[in-house]
């Protein structure tokens, strides 16, 4: 069976007799797996269809403040996993970004277009922390798409089986 959405895994899992109580059990593991699932890939560097997210530009090398070794910005997105929220309830489950991290992160799974302003022949204030003088300018940078959440065929394997093993051990009880 090849599911075409997340929407069609839901409908199967309503066709089976379960309780409330199994069918939200059933949903929060479901969901769980998914979001381990995305975290894995964005902990191996990779979208949801197994290929490395394009690389940065420059390579830049910092010293870490609480370890003090150096590091540097080839791990992209590390931070997003964080901010991989699950919600479940008996009808389904999703798994999406929250808060401040995860606006960033969908601009970023998305390759939106981002504006930003800066300013032309201006200088930085030192004694008000500030940019001053020169002129606004509104610049815009396309981001890459590196798409770490979403629908794929082998998360759909994963998810039936376990729907299938659900399924299989209430016939069995």
């Amino acid at each position: 069976m090849q599911l075409s959405s997340p929407e069609q895994l839901t409908s199967i899992i309503d066709g089976l007799l379960l309780s409330e109580a199994e069918q939200f059990d059933l949903n929060r593991r479901l969901a769980n797996r998914s979001r381990q699932y995305f975290r894995s890939q964005i902990r191996l560097q990779r979208d949801i269809e197994g290929r490395s997210y394009q690389k940065r530009a420059r390579r830049k090398i910092t010293l870490d403040s609480k370890t003090h070794k150096a590091k540097d910005n080839k791990n992209m997105l590390m931070g997003f996993s964080r901010a991989l929220k699950t919600q479940v309830n008996d009808k389904g489950f999703e798994v999406g970004l929250a808060g401040v991290v995860g606006n960033m992160a969908r601009d970023h799974n998305e390759g939106r277009t981002l504006s930003f302003t800066t300013r032309a022949k201006g200088y930085y204030n030192s004694r008000t922390s500030r940019w001053e003088g020169g002129t606004k300018v509104k610049q815009f940078y396309q981001m890459p798409k590196r798409t770490f959440i979403g629908w794929t065929p082998a998360l759909e394997r994963e998810l039936l089986a376990m729907v299938a093993e659900q399924f299989t051990a209430g016939v069995e009880s």
